[in-house]
Parts: structure tokens; C-alpha cells; sequence
């Protein structure tokens, strides 16, 4: 993911903190705002992600958005 990938994914996702952790060759993203209730953990939703590849992360940030749209 280069600077132009992220930016766009950040404006996507306003509500994540996003980055590429170098050292660990992987895609992460922190949920900002408030803590999610149990609710919404238990309908999937997380407060952190962390995928190997671009794609995975991308739709994992998708899945996030999807879970959300349905509660």
C-alpha cells in the first residue's frame, strides 16, 4: 500500500485509523471513536485490523462497513 492507496482507504474509512506496518510486512487498521458495545462485538465488529495482503485488508475494512450498515 503506498501513500496515494492509503489516503484513499482513509478517506473511505474515516472512522479508522490506517497504516501499513513495515516490520511486520502487514496492513492495519484501529477503529476510532468510541468503544463498541457487546452488541456489536458480538454481530463481528472489532476495534483493531490486521491483514498480510492489500485485498484482505481492503475487504476486511468492507465486512467492517457491511456489519455496521446491518445493526
Amino acid at each position: 500500500m503506498d501513500d496515494q492507496e492509503r489516503l484513499r482507504l482513509q478517506q473511505e474509512y474515516p472512522m479508522w485509523h490506517i497504516r501499513r506496518i513495515p516490520a511486520m510486512d502487514c496492513f492495519m487498521a484501529t477503529r476510532l471513536g468510541r468503544p463498541l458495545t457487546q452488541r456489536e462485538l458480538f454481530c463481528g465488529l472489532h476495534t483493531t485490523i490486521m491483514k498480510d495482503t492489500y485485498e484482505e485488508f481492503e475487504e476486511a475494512l468492507a465486512d467492517q462497513r457491511r456489519i455496521e450498515e446491518d445493526l
